[in-house]
């Protein structure tokens, strides 16, 4: 950035304490570094002056950018072909807020996790509910009420989840340079450390919450053993699971739908009640449609065990029609963690492949064949309509000149652009589905300014098409010169160098540019989904083992009296196996079933695509009998 002071309070960029006058410049701390890594002809000499500070991170994005700003005279400046006079510099009041743009997705994803914890909180709670029941029984005796022996349970919990919470806040601490690390903003550079972190509000709401959430599925799942003091409790039938319990999933749906249709009709330009309507009109949609899972539940394990009556052939299946039949919610409670964490899984999988946009990608649209479309050792400087006068201390023996149409064309003669490129004639036309389209890609690539993929206000310039040159072409404006060069780097950045100092505006590319590709972008949310999906395997592993073990020792005198009976070992294996595997299975499908129609009501026809093949090995894996969480 070259700049000239018009007064004595010029106004300052961000990031630094004064301009610079003439003879300075204040650079980023990652081109100090690069200025004194390299000879001056190769890059110091492109901005001219003496460094005489740093630019904080108040002017930078990535504590990798490169950035100079170059002093000048006025009088300078003002030969200098695009300059400006302006009489302010923008000063951010606030950083940029992924909370406040992805509100949406954000809370879609704080309600997906918080209602599997619950129930995993609930599920290792009951796990120890048979070795309480003899400590409440004797704490009863020794005249303890119903109400401290909540409390005593609540306590453990809580001093539990509040160490887990702390634990979970280090953790956080200590990967987010991990996290930072992988957030680029489509830059292709990692931002600041400090740039990640929880607001205030969320974050209190999930140090305390978590605690009361847990402490919460403790008392529910605790209360079928509040037992009296000599240890008896009574039974009582609950009545089965009717059908109102799909209604909050249907109000869920319409919620969904209802708050997609406002955002297809452009809700950024709608007003901020408008778009915070949206906001929370989706995340209680989606809240809905998980706390109608968990309630259906039942409702679903109460025709398994119909289903499973009325196709019984053996006594191993109705023993197990039979105790579905019983009690459905607490064969839920069983199955339920598992099932809701495939629900979330297959979720985060559509949105992930609606949102993975078809086509040609970055990496895929710079490259071809692994090769970039410039020869090694060609430089493509863009100068952007400078005269024949500018340009000529670029031009040398083997230069080749490509003009700029009217229309937006670039003119250039197919044999001169073969020579310094991985082309060949004739000059390629885009054509969708058509293999010489690709060529077409990788040359707009090559011509574009600043680069592929940058953003409309970034953008300067991008071809329409590519042309031969007609009579009269060598009148149109230049547009790029591709200057081949001995291939070293050294010599490549002397004529970056060069092109600097003689067009400060000009741009420059070599193949090496357009073979580097974004490392991650924040939007590359399918690259998150592996991810996900270990975190998936994790908790339904957990979730699985837990409600198997609480399930054994919650009926061990059953047990006994079968095998007193004379039950095989054998037998009773296919009952645990079966009583899980059976209502696992269904309600794992409903939740596939729920999360597809869910997609469906989310995302438009053309957008809605189905996971790939590695999600779909991944959920496999998570659901599958003889997998290692069984």
């Amino acid at each position: 950035m070259h700049v000239a002071a018009l007064g004595d309070r010029p106004p300052v960029p961000p990031g630094i304490s004064r301009l610079p006058g003439p003879g300075e410049k204040v650079v980023s701390p990652a081109l100090a570094r690069l200025l004194l890594s390299v000879p001056d002809g190769e890059l110091d000499d492109r901005y001219p002056g003496a460094v005489v500070g740093e630019i904080g991170p108040d002017g930078l994005l990535m504590p990798d950018e490169l950035v100079a700003v170059v002093g000048h005279t006025p009088d300078q400046l003002r030969a200098m072909r695009g300059a400006t006079e302006i009489r302010g510099i923008e000063q951010p009041d606030a950083r940029a807020d992924l909370v406040g743009i992805w509100g949406v997705f954000f809370g879609m994803i704080a309600v997906l996790v918080v209602g599997p914890i619950a129930i995993f909180v609930a599920m290792t709670a009951r796990i120890g509910g048979p070795r309480r029941e003899v400590r409440f029984a004797a704490a009863r005796l020794a005249g303890a009420t119903r109400l401290q022996t909540a409390v005593f349970a609540a306590t453990e919990t809580a001093l539990a989840a509040v160490a887990g919470a702390a634990l979970g806040w280090l953790a956080f601490a200590l990967l987010k340079p991990v996290v930072a690390s992988r957030v680029t903003l489509g830059h292709g550079m990692p931002i600041f450390v400090d740039d990640v972190r929880v607001p205030l509000v969320p974050l209190l709401v999930i140090l305390l919450g978590v605690p009361l959430v847990a402490v919460g599925a403790t008392l529910v799942a605790m209360h079928p053993v509040q037992l009296a003091p000599l240890g008896v409790r009574h039974r009582q039938r609950r009545p089965a699971p009717g059908l109102w319990r799909i209604a909050p999933i249907l109000a869920g749906f319409g919620g969904i739908w209802y708050s997609t249709v406002l955002s297809r009709d452009d809700v950024s330009e709608a007003s901020t009640v408008e778009q915070a309507t949206v906001q929370m009109v989706s995340t209680f949609s989606v809240l809905s449609v998980l706390v109608g899972f968990f309630l259906a539940g039942a409702w679903v394990c109460m025709w398994v065990s119909r289903g499973m009556a009325r196709l019984s052939r053996s006594v191993t299946s109705l023993m197990v029609a039979r105790r579905i039949a019983a009690d459905p919610y607490g064969t839920f409670r069983m199955v339920g963690g598992a099932a809701i964490a495939v629900y979330v899984a297959t979720t985060l999988g559509f949105v992930a492949a609606a949102n993975q946009e078809p086509g040609r990608s970055d990496n895929q649209t710079l490259l071809a064949g692994g090769r970039p479309v410039l020869d090694p050792g060609v430089v493509a400087v863009h100068v952007q309509g400078a005269t024949q006068d500018e340009v000529a201390p670029l031009m040398s023996a083997g230069v080749v000149v490509a003009r700029r149409s009217p229309e937006g064309e670039v003119v250039v003669r197919c044999t001169e652009l073969a020579r310094v490129t991985t082309l060949d004639c004739p000059l390629p036309v885009y054509r969708e589905g058509v293999a010489a389209g690709q060529d077409y890609l990788r040359v707009e690539d090559l011509f574009t300014v600043p680069a592929p993929g940058a953003s409309s206000a970034d953008l300067t310039f991008q071809p329409s098409a590519l042309a031969e040159p007609a009579p009269g072409a060598d009148l149109l404006p230049i547009q790029t010169l591709l200057i081949p060069t001995d291939g070293t780097v050294a010599a490549q950045e002397r004529v970056r160098t060069l092109a600097a100092r003689t067009l400060p505006l000009s741009r420059s590319k070599t193949s090496d540019d357009l073979a580097v590709g974004p490392i991650l972008d924040v939007t590359a949310f399918s690259s998150a989904v592996p991810y996900a999906m270990v975190i998936i395997l994790i908790f339904t592993a957990c979730s699985l083992t837990v409600s198997v073990i609480t399930g054994v020792l919650e009926r061990r005198r059953a047990f006994a009296a079968l095998r007193a009976s004379g039950v095989s070992l054998g037998q009773l294996r296919r009952v645990v196996l079966l009583e899980t595997g059976a209502p696992l299975a269904i309600t794992v499908l409903f939740g596939v079933g729920l999360a597809t129609v869910q997609s469906l009501a989310t995302f438009t026809p053309d957008e809605w695509t189905l996971p790939g093949g590695e999600f779909v090995a991944g959920l496999g894996r998570a659901c599958w009998p003889r997998s290692p969480c069984r």
